[in-house]
């Protein structure tokens, strides 16, 4: 992992905790719930088992942010 993989890591999406929701990866990203609920569905973002309720790590939301920047 390079430097500005790093700093990434550190100052993107501070405001929210490690673990979010639905709703806060549709804040995060400026998408719909549609769209966020797709790329669950694809894999693209890994969500974590929670039963019904779908929760996400804030690593994989930067992580899905840092690939498609590429």
């Amino acid at each position: 992992m390079n430097n500005s993989s790093k700093n990434a890591y550190r100052t993107m999406f501070k405001q929210y905790p490690d673990v979010v929701d639905v709703k806060q990866v549709c804040e995060m990203l400026n998408l719909s719930r549609t769209k966020v609920y797709e790329l669950i569905k694809n894999g693209e973002i890994k969500r974590i088992p929670c039963g019904r309720i779908i929760k996400i790590a804030k690593v994989t939301v930067i992580d899905f942010v840092l690939q498609s920047a590429q």
